[in-house]
């Protein structure tokens, strides 16, 4: 079983729901997580939230925020998560951003990653620093996020 279909499992036994946030990703974390049969019982939906005005306009971010600590930070990460996870009422929520490359963005080097993920235990914010081609990084994301998140659920 790989991990997606474990996570899925996993929240299917528990009875639990889940919703992400996507930008670095680009809806890959959403393509994986309903790749497994089944998953329509825990995966209630996403956003892919790409640019800074889908974050403003679809998830409610504030642009404030965004301009205070930057659009690929740990704050805007935990924001991504908390908007989805309400938008959507589910028990967990998912969100990725950084930068994927080839280069940097804004100062900030190509594998610069942070995760958010929110549930009943609290939040998490997990900073990855991935090294290979955009699309290496964007599938360490979610490679990443799944892991994180089936941790989270060991505890």
């Amino acid at each position: 079983m790989n991990p997606n279909e474990r996570l899925i499992r996993n929240l299917q036994q528990r009875g639990e729901t889940i919703s992400v946030a996507e930008s670095v990703t680009g809806g890959l974390l959403a393509a994986e997580l309903t790749s497994v049969p089944g998953s329509s019982e825990v995966f209630l939906g996403g956003i892919v939230a790409y640019s800074i005005k889908s974050k403003v306009q679809e998830l409610g971010i504030s642009k404030n925020l965004i301009d205070e600590f930057g659009v690929y930070s740990e704050e805007v990460a935990f924001e991504m998560a908390s908007k989805v996870r309400n938008k959507f009422d589910s028990v967990w929520s998912i969100a990725t951003t950084g930068v994927a490359g080839p280069g940097p963005a804004t100062g900030i080097p190509a594998g610069s990653i942070w995760l958010a993920i929110i549930g009943p235990k609290g939040a998490q914010n997990i900073q990855l620093s991935l090294q290979g081609s955009r699309t290496e990084i964007r599938i360490g994301a979610v490679t990443s996020a799944v892991a994180a998140l089936e941790r989270i659920l060991e505890q």
